[in-house]
């Protein structure tokens, strides 16, 4: 198992920290376009986003719509003359954000696939949202749902644990009262920086059913995230992730939204903007999501899993109860 996922996590790391990454594109944009999208990095977690956005953006108008990079943007002299302009992932947002702070009539930014703490450190360095100019289509799921899934993935599972770092460590209680409401006991660890993740591990692994992970860099990077998978898988501590490389690492399963998913709704939500006196919606959860499963961990666990359409249902019936 051992070999397996590492195997597996070579393969799968690169789009896991595409996230958290920040390279340079080779794209040009044209400064008469009416949106402006902004990548990140030049990873294809970015680029599938931006193209399921362009395709399910209503385009009635003849929209002209091109694409830049965080790195490109900063060279750039000229004001950000677009009615709307997306920034895809954090680095995006950053960039995008820190242009459109300088600007009397700024464009309406719509940041997509960023952590919701991430977003809300921005807004709350600048004063909050500025009238609704800027919103955000968070890139993690709602705690209550990725518990849910906990509950119904591991019924038998009444302790679990989380690390977190400086992104995450205000999600704290939130995630005990959560836990506390479906009957389950949260237990954290403060990670100072990268390594203090194995101290937190052996922290809270020894009295823990499963371990529920949250995008927070710190905790997930590339000198921590095989580690960790590794050592919660020999202490049969099984992982709930957020993605779907992190399943493929090593997670025994996984909750996310994908590519298509996030640019169908982020389209749903720049089409508001752009409708004639328009705004933009306040920055909300993914809608749609994705469940996976690693049922060669679930084998050598011994967990016996339904199959990946059930657990989405389920999840989803779980959402509208009451």
């Amino acid at each position: 198992m051992q070999n397996l996922a590492a195997a597996l996590f070579r393969v799968a790391l690169a789009v896991l920290l595409a996230v958290f990454a920040d390279v340079s594109l080779a794209a040009t944009p044209v400064a008469s376009a009416q949106v402006l999208i902004v990548l990140s990095a030049d990873a294809a977690i970015y680029e599938d986003v931006a193209q399921a956005f362009q395709a399910g953006l209503t385009n009635d108008r003849g929209l002209r719509i091109e694409t830049a990079t965080a790195a490109q943007l900063s060279t750039r002299t000229s004001p950000l003359a677009y009615e709307l302009v997306v920034a895809v992932g954090s680095a995006a947002a950053e960039a995008v954000i820190a242009r459109s702070d300088a600007m009397a009539q700024p464009p309406y930014v719509l940041c997509l696939l960023i952590p919701r703490q991430a977003f809300d450190a921005l807004a709350a360095s600048r004063g909050g949202l500025r009238g609704r100019r800027i919103s955000a289509l968070y890139l993690d799921q709602p705690i209550s749902r990725q518990l849910d899934l906990m509950r119904l993935a591991l019924p038998n599972a009444t302790r679990v644990s989380a690390l977190l770092g400086s992104s995450s460590r205000p999600l704290a209680g939130e995630l005990r009262d959560a836990g506390r409401q479906r009957g389950l006991t949260v237990v954290t660890a403060d990670i100072a920086d990268s390594s203090g993740v194995y101290a937190g591990l052996r922290e809270v692994l020894p009295n823990s059913d499963a371990l529920l992970a949250l995008p927070d860099p710190v905790v997930f990077n590339a000198s921590t995230a095989y580690g960790l998978l590794l050592t919660t898988y020999r202490a049969q501590v099984p992982v709930v992730g957020f993605s779907e490389a992190l399943v493929k690492a090593g997670a025994l399963v996984g909750l996310y939204s994908s590519s298509k998913q996030v640019g169908a709704q982020g389209a749903e939500m720049a089409s508001r903007a752009l409708a004639p006196d328009g705004a933009l919606p306040p920055p909300q959860w993914p809608r749609q999501f994705t469940v996976r499963v690693n049922y060669s961990v679930a084998r050598s666990l011994g967990i016996v899993l339904p199959d990946e359409a059930m657990l989405a249902a389920a999840l989803v019936a779980a959402g509208k109860a009451p």
